[in-house]
Parts: structure tokens; C-alpha cells; sequence
């Protein structure tokens, strides 16, 4: 084998170590990258074991915690699953007097993002007290106190609707009370 031979063989090596190298870093990314909430529906499937005190009950408990460990999943990325099924529980271990049965199962189902929570309108309200040197602006500064009550809850609300009634106004007319009440339709 002449010196060019040698040099080839070991760049051919060494490249294909590197893609070893890769392939193996690609392939390990893929089975431990957690699972992410799906942008559109994809099946999903959860495994669990289950034990009971006869071959019957083993094998229930475990379609059972299958079922809902697949239900757990997909709640935590946020996702409902139809047309769940469950694989025949699969022995892993008896006890040696016979008291225990150990299965596992294998819960498989088509899973899709959750739909948004129900919109709804609900009516809300608020009193404050404002004063000020004219009736108007008494008015404004309770108004203003009570609409920032109902927003603090954070909602879009729309037709607003105030009402206003007179505490006390001072005898010479420089200074006004009311109480003023605020009322709008907010969603939720």
C-alpha cells in the first residue's frame, strides 16, 4: 500500500467517523427531546403497568393507568385524544405465592389540541365615590374609579352605562359628592 492509499483510507475513516458521530447525536436528539404540544392532530400513545390480585384484575389495572397516563400527556401539551385504544396487557411478573400479578399496556389514541375555553358575556358593575369642585367632574372622578375596578378583573368590556347620585354638595356649591356607579358587559 503506497503513502497516497494510506492518506485516503484514513480521511475515509475518519469521515465516516464524524458521520457515526452525527447520525448517533441526530438519532439520541429524536428519543430524548421531550414531547412537544402538536400543531395539528397526531396519534400519541402512553405505556403503564398495573397489578392485582388475580391475572383479570392485573391486566385491567393496567389498561387502566395506560389510558391514563395517555390522558395525562396529552392534558399537559394541552391536547384531547380520541378513538383511544388499548393493547392487550402483556405479563411482566407473578408473585412467586400468587398474590400479585404484574401487565403492562399500551394506550394509543388520536390526540388534537384542545378547543378554547367557552367565551361568555357577563355583566359587571362597580360604585365608587368621586368629588370634585363642579358636579361634573365628581361624577368623572367616580366614574373613573369604578371602570378601573372592572378592568382590574382584565376583560374587554364594551357598552358602558354610568349612574351617578348625589351625596352632599356644599351649601356655597364649591364642592360635590356622588356616588357613582359604572356598569358594562365584559367577557370572559
Amino acid at each position: 500500500m503506497n503513502g497516497f492509499d494510506r492518506r485516503m483510507g484514513g480521511l475515509i475513516n475518519r469521515s465516516l467517523r464524524r458521520l457515526a458521530v452525527v447520525a448517533l447525536a441526530v438519532t439520541m436528539g429524536l428519543f430524548l427531546v421531550p414531547a412537544t404540544a402538536a400543531q395539528a392532530a397526531t396519534w400519541r400513545s402512553a405505556t403503564s403497568t398495573g397489578w392485582g390480585p388475580s391475572p383479570a384484575a392485573g391486566q385491567q389495572n393496567a389498561a387502566n393507568n395506560a389510558r391514563a397516563a395517555l390522558t395525562s400527556l396529552a392534558a399537559n401539551l394541552g391536547e384531547t385524544c380520541s378513538n383511544v385504544t388499548v393493547s392487550a396487557p402483556r405479563h411482566l411478573y407473578t408473585a412467586p405465592d400468587g398474590s400479585a400479578y404484574v401487565y403492562e399496556a399500551t394506550a394509543t389514541g388520536y390526540c388534537v389540541p384542545a378547543p378554547p375555553p367557552p367565551s361568555y358575556t357577563v355583566a359587571r358593575s362597580a360604585t365608587r365615590q368621586g368629588s370634585g369642585a363642579t358636579s361634573t367632574s365628581a361624577i368623572q372622578n367616580g366614574a373613573q374609579a369604578a371602570r378601573a375596578d372592572i378592568l382590574a378583573v382584565g376583560v374587554a368590556c364594551a357598552n358602558w352605562a354610568t349612574n351617578a347620585s348625589n351625596v352632599f354638595t356644599a351649601p356655597d356649591g364649591s364642592w360635590h359628592v356622588y356616588n357613582v356607579t359604572v356598569s358594562a358587559l365584559c367577557t370572559n
